[in-house]
């Protein structure tokens, strides 16, 4: 077989696999966007309770707080944008932050807060997986802190795709590309609880609790919308 032949082949086998690609994403489309524009009706503030166990939204603050869909309009890659900072009867403060993104492509993914907060200013360390409890089962996160002019924020973090929580940025992208090769596009959330603490190892314990005091304050439903129904991959 001359070059030329050879070269005409890997043409028509490379134009034959972008076929059923595309194939592919036009029968996964419907079934993928249906179940997202569920889940996309729901404003955030439904989701997360403004008061629960001991905690409250901090009325100081409550002022800057704008709706999800009008805070999302800064950012383009999400749809909803939650922000509220809570207080609790002994005058501790969380900061909880919630991105919503209806579709998330490879181009357009949930970025992580070690690269937003580094793109901020602050010095970012100590990035680790752990687990936290929460409503009776293990929630993978990710825990880190941010540095700056002397503030030292301590953050936990979770993120998921579709109804699957995401335990890393490698398969989180992985993920994506498997599916997208298979033509779904699914949502995605990411959910962010921080404070302002230089006792970091209090502050994570305090998140961790925060956020199992909240799910356990939810409904079923919510819970899944906020935590994810398991930490397998999605469909």
């Amino acid at each position: 077989m001359s070059a030329l032949s050879r070269n005409r082949r890997k043409a028509w086998v490379l134009a034959a696999c972008m076929a059923a690609v595309a194939g592919l994403s036009a029968l996964g489309k419907p079934d993928t966007l249906a179940a997202m524009d569920e889940r996309a009706q729901v404003p955030l503030e439904n989701i997360f309770p403004s008061q629960f166990d001991d905690w409250r939204l901090d009325p100081a603050s409550s002022v800057f707080v704008r709706p999800a869909v009008d805070r999302a309009r800064q950012f383009q890659m999400y749809d909803q944008v939650l922000e509220r900072t809570y207080i609790n009867g002994q005058g501790q403060r969380l900061m909880l932050s919630v991105a919503y993104g209806r579709q998330q492509s490879v181009g357009l993914q949930m970025h992580r807060p070690e690269v937003c907060y580094r793109a901020g200013g602050f010095q970012v360390q100590d990035v680790d997986a752990a687990t936290i409890p929460v409503a009776g089962r293990d929630l993978p996160v990710t825990r880190l802190q941010a540095h700056m002019d002397g503030r030292a924020e301590p953050i936990t973090y979770w993120r998921l795709l579709g109804q699957g929580v995401v335990t890393d940025d490698s398969s989180f992208k992985l993920q994506q590309l498997s599916l997208g090769l298979r033509g779904r596009v699914l949502d995605g959330l990411l959910v962010r609880v921080s404070s302002i603490d230089r006792d970091t190892g209090a502050a994570h314990r305090l998140q961790a609790r925060f956020a199992d005091q909240l799910a356990r304050a939810m409904s079923p439903g919510q819970r899944e919308r906020a935590f994810g129904a398991t930490s397998s991959s999605p469909p």
